[in-house]
């Protein structure tokens, strides 16, 4: 016995030196150069809680945390909903459903690279085929990307976003609507439940758990973001208007071209908090509607 412990902890040896450097460590030291000045290139310098107080004071983290909210707010329900509704008919016995399945899931392996252009070229104010729509309604052009409005252009980079994590979404919710036992259905059309009943009454409150993890994981990535931004306006961050700036972009931005290190570090603890105050909040609704039984 002794001896099969003694290999159990050189088998789990790598994982857990895996753990230590790559995770453990990277917090720790995170921690740490928010309260420095460090330029990657000298000693950090301490510089106590001046990294935390001035990217409090600062516009233009509020300014991100705005743009965030407002991705998030339209990115979370809408691709949820578009999820379950696919997942649903995905579900049901059509023909083709295999097909179905690859198409919605195409995005999801899409590079951002690709997807990026393809999007950037539909919302092309002139040539652009989302304009081209709307001009044949009696609809004028609008400035998807380049409007003055923040709201205009979030709202865009959201809608990409959606179209790119639909997919995974709806893989884990038809996972969860298979599991739903055929018996019940079918015992429910034996007493007059019709299509809508079985959805609202039968399908969701099973499926609720799933829809739960779902909107938990939207909402981290929602507030992630950051490869949908450099994929809708280049690799060039410091490019981007201030007005359309994202938590990560700011961190990017400071980190990597400025030289920033602390006050980078300290964006990134906020947004954790800021992360981890909506995750508690959706917790603390959970049980009002999630179905475990």
């Amino acid at each position: 016995m002794h001896k099969q412990g003694y290999w159990g902890y050189i088998f789990t040896l790598p994982f857990i030196i895996n753990v230590i450097v790559f995770v453990l460590f990277p917090i720790v030291f995170s921690a740490y150069i928010s309260f420095t000045q460090w330029d990657l290139f000298n000693a950090p310098k301490w510089v106590g809680a001046d990294n935390w107080i001035r990217t409090l004071k600062q516009e233009q983290f509020w300014v991100s945390v705005r743009n965030v909210l407002y991705f998030s707010a339209i990115f979370v329900p809408l691709q949820t909903l578009i999820a379950f509704v696919a997942a649903y008919l995905l579900n049901l016995s059509i023909r083709g459903k295999t097909f179905f399945r690859l198409l919605y899931f195409m995005p999801v392996v899409t590079p951002w690279i690709a997807g990026g252009l393809i999007w950037v070229w539909l919302y092309n104010y002139q040539y652009g085929l989302i304009n081209w729509g709307l001009e044949a309604i009696g609809i004028a052009p609008v400035k998807w990307l380049d409007s003055q409005h923040w709201w205009v252009v979030i709202g865009s980079v959201a809608l990409t976003n959606v179209w790119k994590g639909v997919g995974s979404s709806m893989i884990m919710l038809l996972a969860g609507m298979q599991n739903v036992p055929k018996e019940m259905l079918e015992a429910s059309q034996i007493d007059g439940a019709t299509g809508w009943k079985q959805l609202t009454r039968i399908v969701f409150p099973m499926v609720s758990p799933m829809i739960y993890l779902v909107m938990i994981l939207s909402t981290i990535s929602s507030f992630q973001t950051f490869d949908v931004f450099l994929g809708m306006f280049g690799s060039f961050v410091a490019g981007i208007p201030d007005r359309n700036m994202v938590p990560n972009l700011l961190i990017y931005r400071d980190a990597f071209l400025l030289f920033k290190m602390g006050p980078a570090s300290a964006t990134a603890w906020l947004l954790f908090v800021i992360i981890l105050s909506i995750t508690l909040f959706q917790r603390y609704f959970e049980k009002r509607w999630v179905h475990y039984d």
